[in-house]
């Protein structure tokens, strides 16, 4: 993914003061998501594994985390949200869904999105999962 992403022509869902948790093991997957959630205005947290997510939990409205991390997966953090009294969406993207198929299956993420995605593309199914118009 480049860092440098051109603003898409459609018009972008403004995600303007959403609070965003991103969670992914790779450094630089998490500034890209950042970068452009930041500019379609959202705030963003970022975590670099599944469980130093679990300290902003209070601070979302929505989840995108990789599914494959060193330590707890992306559905471990999905179990923790949702046994929270009020649970966030969770947006998995991930670059091994073929992989974990069995897994994924049954697991009540709000999207599975497939890596590579482009990040503008992330934007309007965050806008999607949160009814913005």
């Amino acid at each position: 993914m480049a860092s440098d992403a051109a603003v898409p022509d459609a018009a972008l869902p403004s995600l303007a003061g959403v609070q965003v948790l991103v969670v992914d093991d790779h450094h630089d997957t998490r500034q890209v998501f950042d970068q452009v959630l930041g500019l379609a205005g959202a705030v963003v947290s970022s975590a670099a594994s599944a469980r130093e997510a679990l300290g902003y939990l209070d601070r979302v409205a929505v989840i995108v985390t990789d599914y494959a991390m060193p330590g707890e997966t992306g559905l471990w953090l999905l179990e923790r949200v949702l046994e929270r009294a009020q649970p966030v969406p969770v947006i998995l993207v991930t670059g091994y869904a073929d992989l974990y198929a069995r897994q994924l299956a049954t697991a009540p993420f709000a999207r599975v999105l497939r890596k590579p995605i482009d990040p503008w593309q992330l934007c309007a199914v965050i806008a999607a999962v949160l009814g913005i118009v």
